[in-house]
């Protein structure tokens, strides 16, 4: 094979081996798109109430809730944070008094759907779940 045909051979591999990251969107717009996401989460945070006294022993829950929100809506949950912070404590201060956070009573699920309802009064457009983090009984 002649040094030029050997040149020839290596330029045509070459090229055929840049054309398609040549074609390709640059990485940056790739990371961009895998960025681009449908959902997000926002964090309400965490929430402590008193649980009804037994035994004059005082005790507490402490619930970490996020929420799963359409990526296009978050914003709009993030500038309503304070009412849904609001709507939040007011459920879990209603369930502690009817005596449904007790431990080892707590249902998750329902404690879940209660507060997806609370917040769904205020803004259910976008929102797509509530996730409870943590909850800790003392």
């Amino acid at each position: 094979m002649s040094p030029y045909s050997r040149r020839s051979l290596m330029g045509g591999l070459v090229a055929a081996a840049l054309v398609p990251a040549v074609l390709a969107p640059p990485r940056s717009a790739r990371a961009a798109e895998a960025a681009k996401k449908e959902f997000e989460y926002v964090t309400l945070g965490d929430f402590t109430v008193n649980l009804p006294a037994q035994n004059r022993r005082m005790s507490y829950v402490v619930v970490s809730v996020t929420l799963e929100t359409q990526a296009a809506q978050s914003q709009n949950f993030r500038d309503l944070s304070p009412r849904l912070k609001q709507a939040v404590l007011q459920r879990l201060m209603a369930m502690s008094e009817r005596q449904e956070l007790r431990p080892g009573h707590t249902d998750p699920a329902r404690l879940r759907d209660k507060l997806f309802d609370s917040l769904a009064r205020i803004q259910e457009e976008g929102l797509k779940d509530v996730v409870i983090t943590r909850l800790i009984h003392s």
